[in-house]
């Protein structure tokens, strides 16, 4: 069931995330919505459902901007495996995982599209537009308020998740004692 639940939930973030928080952009960035809901749904699940949100959320993202096709795939496949790794050793989800893992993930996950996305010859819009090199431009045009917008909502994001979570886990208790 949470599988299935993959494609409705990061199409419909994909969706947002392409239309309605670009209105609302403050010094270049915006929430990456779909890397929230990856990350938070990695959080508490195995490990072979972290990869599977990860691969159907870049693709969604990817489909929906003028990106190759899975170029944001990598950098939060390669967080919900440094997730998964580290959970191993945690009691539960805290305060500080979920700050460490939008603050540092968010960083990694944009600098690896970022370069992906050199690397394969496409260039911002903004890029050299102050004389600087085409990596601090995108750093501190995108990348650093991007950081910001995770930090300020991956909380809420994360409880949504729990929620979604939560209900799928005792709907599934609950069809196995009937």
């Amino acid at each position: 069931m949470d599988s299935f639940l993959s494609v409705p939930i990061l199409v419909f973030a994909a969706v947002v995330q392409v239309t309605i928080l670009p209105q609302f952009s403050i010094l270049g960035g915006h929430p990456d919505l779909v890397f929230l809901i990856t990350v938070s749904w990695a959080l508490n699940s195995t490990l072979e459902q972290g990869v599977l949100w990860s691969f159907v959320g870049g693709i969604c993202k990817d489909l929906l901007s003028a990106a190759p096709l899975g170029s944001s795939v990598p950098g939060v496949l390669i967080v919900v495996f440094v997730i998964h790794a580290i959970r191993q050793q945690l009691y539960s989800v805290g305060l500080l995982t979920l700050i460490w893992v939008s603050v540092l993930g968010t960083l990694f996950q944009q600098l690896l599209i970022l370069i992906i996305l050199l690397v394969s010859g496409f260039q911002p819009a903004f890029a050299n537009r102050l004389g600087y090199s085409v990596l601090v431009d995108q750093f501190t045009y995108f990348v650093l308020p991007t950081t910001v917008y995770n930090l300020l909502t991956i909380i809420p994001v994360y409880w949504v998740i729990r929620i979604i979570q939560h209900r799928i886990r005792s709907d599934q208790r609950m069809a196995r004692r009937n």
